[in-house]
């Protein structure tokens, strides 16, 4: 050669016919041939301007991608030190300092890097495409903008495409929680890799004349797209022009990216449920109030009508994400997003939905002045929310508005028309009709309501639910075959009556005495033939019942001299019965249920004394409390006869009418004062020695 050629531009002569055969001759039958025409292209590309051969660059690429995948290795490495070599002289030619034949080298080959090189199945092929890539938009800079709708999507594609399949498949056998770390870590890696390097350096460089053309890809790639990389990198390539460019997408352009987004936040995927929601929450400080006003719109008619969980969460998420990036967003659209905040936060939460309530208490926490003042501010609104919750056709989202009222309620203390008939007609409005999941909470918000708005109740306002129409709604309800749901019934109708003091006795004590003497000791001890489990469960329950019962007895014991008159000696009766037959739980209810008996009977006031009636009821009692206070093995049961003791010895020293205690009594009393005297506890043994010595200086 250097005998033939003698002047040494003759290469540079002859470099479109010299290029033209060593390409030919990359693909030729003999190895050695191949492997020659490789380190020729080497030496002939090596320090020389190639403006004149631009054009070629392409096929130049497409044929050593080829030879890459050769059959023989020496001819494999020589292809490959070839390609190093072209990589880095196309990396100099994309320099902004070579003018248009930069702007030329980066259109031939940017098609080429994307659709031959990152799509190649040879692993060298694809890595040493992307490394260029990345080379030429850190040399190339503001050059890229004309060609980032093309060079965008293709790099975000091929961050699912060049994910190692493996990953998709143990997606799928992971369990949920498995798979949301699994994800998380994959997005995580797909972001730091050099595709998304790339996307981000040509992002600094784009403006309006661009986004036209990218915007409608993007919302393309995030409906359509398939893999959790690119459908992650695109969420955060909307993040990044919301805070890159946050002027330049137009309206248009920014409905359509919302548009987009919210088909992202129905995705089975949570974590591109998430990250939608993320850039969701930056899009809307740059979007127009009339289209934010629609998605709140959109999500509220989503929380309220959808079932799936899938929609309340991406509530939840786009809600708490609106408010951490988009604060003045939130506060601008207040009205709508805090009472939607209210009402999530009182879903009945198992251990999946603990972290959606969690979003939805931040929410509101964070954007109200104390929760007091947050209910007075949006009380209106509250309760309109909590109303179309009770009106919803789910189970779920009835017994939600309801919990939502009663917390309404619980945390005013006090409510004032019109809102109180409002909540209270709703309430019973949603009682009607047959018993369903859930519906035990309307029962427990009544009680709620009732028992914080009673001085309320008692001033009649027209268009507000009376005392007697709650009553007759509530015991209806008491009367439902349904034993769980029984037992609340019966418990909130207790506590309506004690807070409205109404005389409803004869119609409660019909359905509540029956329901303990059904679970007498004789009863429940036939033998059934169902399964351990089961037994178990009803025997739970039937002891609920039986506590439910005492409790609400003693809560609807009125002041009333004719009711009590005909009820207390069967009521009294019926205690003592069980207090001598029943186990440690069942005894220490009848006590507290005893003590309000007590505390209410009016046999114990001067006004109301009748000495034999009075008599009958005491040696009643005093026979079966012995029991309690020599129950050994509970303290509780001891401790709470004990305060019924006192407080009779206190209603008998005050209305002085000793002489019903007969001697029969206080000798059975002191009997038991006196093996109390070795208590365990020693506030138990000074109480026991106190009452003891009372009853002593009365013989």
């Amino acid at each position: 050669w250097n005998a033939l050629v003698t002047d040494k531009s003759t290469v540079d002569k002859y470099l479109k016919e010299i290029l033209q055969d060593l390409v030919k001759n990359l693909t030729s039958n003999m190895w050695r041939v191949r492997e020659s025409s490789c380190l020729a292209l080497n030496d002939l590309l090596r320090g020389r301007p190639l403006d004149d051969i631009i054009d070629k660059l392409p096929e130049i690429w497409e044929t050593l991608f080829r030879v890459q995948d050769d059959i023989k290795e020496s001819v494999r490495k020589a292809a490959e030190l070839a390609l190093k070599t072209l990589s880095k002289v196309c990396v100099k030619m994309c320099d902004p300092a070579k003018g248009a034949a930069g702007q030329r080298t980066i259109a031939v080959l940017l098609p080429c890097l994307l659709d031959k090189g990152m799509m190649s199945p040879v692993t060298e092929v694809r890595a040493l495409s992307i490394n260029t890539l990345v080379k030429i938009s850190k040399s190339a800079g503001a050059m890229l903008k004309p060609h980032a709708p093309k060079l965008i999507p293709a790099l975000l594609e091929s961050l699912s495409v060049l994910e190692p399949q493996v990953l998709n498949y143990l997606s799928l056998r992971a369990t949920d929680q498995e798979k949301a770390a699994m994800d998380s870590a994959r997005l995580s890696a797909a972001k730091s890799s050099p595709m998304m390097e790339t996307i981000n350096m040509c992002l600094q460089y784009l403006d309006v004349s661009v986004l036209g053309e990218l915007v409608p890809r993007l919302c393309e790639l995030i409906r359509s797209g398939v893999g959790l990389g690119t459908k992650g990198g695109c969420a955060s390539v909307i993040v990044s022009l919301t805070t890159q460019c946050p002027q330049d997408p137009t309206p248009y352009s920014r409905v359509k990216l919302m548009s987009a987004l919210l088909s992202g936040l129905t995705d089975r995927n949570s974590v591109i449920q998430k990250s939608c929601a993320f850039a969701m929450g930056h899009l809307v400080r740059t979007s127009r109030d009339s289209s934010t006003e629609k998605l709140l719109q959109k999500l509220n008619g989503w929380y309220m009508e959808k079932e799936e969980p899938i929609y309340k969460t991406s509530c939840a998420l786009t809600i708490h994400a609106i408010g951490r990036y988009s604060p003045d967003v939130l506060k601008n659209h207040a009205k709508e997003v805090l009472p939607l905040a209210f009402l999530g936060m009182h879903e009945i939460a198992d251990e999946e939905k603990s972290e959606e309530c969690n979003l939805w208490t931040e929410v509101w926490q964070e954007n109200v002045p104390g929760s007091f003042g947050g209910i007075r501010l949006y009380l209106q609104e509250l309760i309109t929310i909590s109303q179309k919750a009770l009106q919803s056709q789910s189970w779920k989202m009835k017994a939600q508005g309801a919990i939502a009222m009663a917390s309404i309620a619980k945390q005013t203390s006090s409510l004032v028309p019109p809102y109180l008939g409002m909540i209270l007609s709703a309430l019973l409005q949603g009682l009607a009709g047959r018993t369903w999941a859930g519906k035990e909470e309307l029962l427990k918000a009544i009680a709620c309501v009732v028992t914080a708005c009673s001085a309320e109740l008692e001033k009649p306002v027209p268009s507000q639910p009376s005392t007697n129409e709650i009553l007759q709604a509530v015991l209806k309800e008491c009367g439902r075959e349904n034993l769980k749901y029984k037992i609340v019934a019966i418990s909130c109708a207790g506590d309506v009556l004690k807070a409205t003091k109404e005389d409803r006795f004869q119609e409660f004590s019909d359905i509540v005495i029956p329901l303990i003497k059904k679970n007498s000791p004789e009863s429940t001890g036939v033998r059934t033939t169902k399964n351990e489990d089961e037994n178990e469960k009803e025997k739970e329950l039937q002891l609920e019942s039986l506590l439910g019962a005492f409790e609400s007895l003693g809560k609807a014991w009125p002041r009333n001299a004719e009711t009590q008159r005909c009820y207390r000696q069967e009521l009294c009766k019926l205690m003592c019965e069980r207090l001598k037959l029943s186990t440690w739980k069942v005894q220490l209810g009848v006590l507290q249920s005893m003590n309000a008996f007590f505390q209410g009977l009016m046999l114990l006031e001067e006004e109301h004394a009748d000495a034999e009636a009075l008599a009958e009821i005491l040696l009643e009692t005093c026979k079966s409390i012995t029991y309690s206070l020599e129950n050994k093995t509970y303290s509780s049961v001891r401790t709470e006869a004990l305060s019924v003791i006192e407080l009779l010895l206190k209603k008998l020293e005050e209305s002085k009418q000793w002489e019903s205690l007969t001697s029969e009594c206080r000798v059975l009393l002191i009997e038991s004062l006196a093996t109390m005297e070795t208590d365990s506890r020693p506030e138990l043994q000074e109480k026991a020695s106190l009452l003891k010595k009372t009853l002593e200086n009365l013989e």
